[in-house]
């Protein structure tokens, strides 16, 4: 088995496969400002208790007194370490003034003198940039790895490369892993991600996954994936009662249990209201709920609720209903559905609500690809878990890329659609729902009207000819299932 140190960097050793390969050479590569420094330091303190010692080596960047002063900020930092299991050494002055050959002699005599179990260079880019031809880094780059395979010793270098210099420099062929941190402007915020390209001998979790710098150092929440196979779980045939009047029936007794309901419609039509609705009725029927919104916070939605009788304060205290609100504003979806997992464990939630699944994907920085299987992962692990779930979503997006209704939308990965739409009768405007699928049951094709007021909200009669308002489109008959074009009734 490949023996591993703890990088102790919160979540970064489920990406790695459990954590840094010991006696490994890592590149730790990034623009300027990404956090190359944070994370090596955050990796060396913790590393060196006082048998053993982390070495730090400064090169031609910044003074070794300004690194030093601005680590200390952060809580890892411990000064009784500095000079003892920590210590610092700065090369800067033999790389500029004798060339790079010195400066690897004098790095392989501060490693045969410390021997320490962590060596940190930053940064090594230093050396590419001081080189006199590539013969002469490459033979050095060399030199200095067979020096450190001989050693009980882990090596972190840092360096602010480009993904090309990954292809022509020879630090690159020696490192046995690669750790890119990236820091790039989406819109008026700026999207921090860490990504593993290399890892040799070792599994790891590809892709991009989300950090975030803090007083603490560095956080690295894992992007959200499916397991490669499907979890076995029985399929449950209960049912879960909504509790919305008529709403059921139109189901055949309920939603099936373990299933997500995706409730689409223009604004006002009633999503978070239903939604709501089937938390609150499941909290007074004994099954706990957890309430994600992003638009609303826990405040609003407490008024709504008790303008429909739920005393929403009193099922929170008694643990019934979490409310969990999160600004849209600085989202980002791998970090938020650790924070969701959390509360749905805690609690042991039997329902949850998403409202809206629209401010899903500005979280996943307008990457529809990155939002799509965000969703289909969410979707999959409340079914592994036989969480029931209700998403909520804008009806304008069916004709964007929220919604598609065929095709890599996500309206396919929901078990059940409910649809609700303004319909125009005599010369009123109300409200009308329609169940538009229900995967693994029989469900109603009516289309009824939805009514809300003071006394709540319940499914009406059917509609027999429906204008929708705001639109052009006439249905005459709700229980045809194609128009004469051919094209589906939505």
């Amino acid at each position: 088995m490949l023996e591993r140190i703890p990088s102790r960097v919160p979540n970064l050793d489920k990406i790695l496969g459990g954590g840094i390969p010991r006696n490994s050479i890592i590149m730790i590569s990034g623009a300027p400002g990404t956090g190359k420094t944070v994370l090596a330091s955050q990796i060396a303190f913790p590393h060196a208790p006082p048998q053993e010692k982390a070495l730090i080596i400064t090169t031609a960047s910044e003074p070794l007194q300004k690194t030093i002063r601005f680590i200390q900020q952060f809580s890892f930092f411990d000064v009784y370490k500095v000079g003892t299991s920590v210590i610092y050494e700065d090369i800067g002055p033999i790389l500029l003034e004798r060339g790079i050959e010195d400066g690897i002699d004098r790095i392989l005599e501060l490693v045969d003198r410390y021997d320490p179990s962590l060596l940190v260079i930053d940064t090594f880019k230093a050396l590419s940039d001081l080189a006199t031809s590539a013969d002469t880094l490459r033979r050095n780059v060399y030199r200095l790895a067979g020096h450190l395979s001989a050693v009980d010793c882990t090596t972190l270098l840092i360096g602010e490369y480009q993904y090309k210099d990954m292809f022509r420099l020879p630090e690159f062929v020696i490192a046995d892993g690669i750790i890119e941190l990236i820091n790039k402007p989406i819109g008026l915020r700026s999207y921090r991600s860490i990504r593993v390209l290399k890892l040799r001998g070792s599994d790891y979790i590809s892709g991009e996954h989300a950090l975030r710098i803090t007083s603490d150092g560095l956080i690295v929440f894992p992007r959200f994936v499916t397991p490669p196979e499907p979890v076995s779980y029985e399929v449950s045939l209960d049912r879960c009662l909504t509790g919305i009047d008529g709403l059921d029936e139109l189901f055949g007794g309920g939603i099936l249990k373990g299933t997500t309901t995706l409730v689409a419609g223009e604004p006002g039509t009633g999503k978070t209201v239903t939604a709501l609705h089937f938390l609150l009725n499941g909290a007074m029927m004994g099954e706990k709920g957890v309430y994600v919104s992003f638009q609303e916070d826990p405040n609003q939605l407490r008024q709504i609720a008790l303008n429909f009788g739920f005393d929403l304060s009193r099922l929170e205290s008694e643990g019934l209903v979490d409310m969990f609100y999160t600004s849209p504003v600085e989202l980002d979806i791998d970090e938020h559905i650790m924070k969701v997992m959390e509360r749905v464990e805690r609690i042991g939630a039997n329902r949850i609500v998403i409202d809206s699944v629209g401010d899903l994907e500005a979280g996943a920085a307008r990457d529809h690809d990155r939002y799509f299987n965000y969703v289909y992962s969410m979707v999959q692990y409340f079914k592994n878990n036989v969480i029931t779930a209700m998403l909520t979503a804008e009806m304008s997006e069916m004709f964007g890329s929220g919604l598609i209704m065929t095709g890599k939308g996500i309206s396919h990965v929901a078990d059940n659609v409910i649809i609700l739409r303004y319909v125009e009768i005599e010369s009123k405007v109300r409200r009308a729902l329609t169940v538009l699928k229900a995967r693994g049951c029989a469900h109603s094709n009516d289309i009824r009207e939805y009514v809300i007021s003071e006394r709540g909200i319940r499914v009406g009669e059917s509609l027999p000819f429906v204008r929708y308002a705001f639109s052009n489109l006439v249905y005459p008959s709700p229980r045809r299932e194609r128009s004469d074009e051919g094209a589906p009734l939505v």
